[in-house]
């Protein structure tokens, strides 16, 4: 009997970092999909492991596409992937910088 393989393929944002990571057992490679495996098993795997996280705990990208193989993204370009995230304000911070708003205008209004 002839053994089945599957293939792994990834996707790719425009600076090359791995954004995806998936099998053709369970979705189509779409163009410019790169096959990393013709032969793997049914679920993706990378470096040894099945489905490995492509996102370190910041939601930054841990994986690059260079010289026609995967590779770890170094510690400096994911600190500067972590520097380009837009500061997120807290609802707390809204609050109080509306509350400073307000006074600002009651204040020129009681002028």
């Amino acid at each position: 009997m002839d053994e089945f393989y599957n293939k792994h393929y990834i996707r790719l944002d425009t600076k090359n970092r791995i954004i995806k990571g998936f099998s053709d057992a369970f979705e189509e490679a779409k163009d410019g999909d790169i096959c990393i495996n013709e032969q793997g098993g049914r679920h993706f795997e990378l470096n040894g492991v099945i489905n490995p996280p492509l996102i370190n705990d910041d939601g930054v990208y841990i994986y690059k596409y260079a010289d026609s193989k995967v590779q770890e993204r170094t510690e400096d370009e994911i600190q500067a992937d972590i520097d380009a995230l837009p500061a997120i304000v807290s609802a707390q911070e809204k609050t109080d910088m509306a509350i400073a708003e307000l006074t600002t205008i009651v204040a020129s209004l009681l002028q």
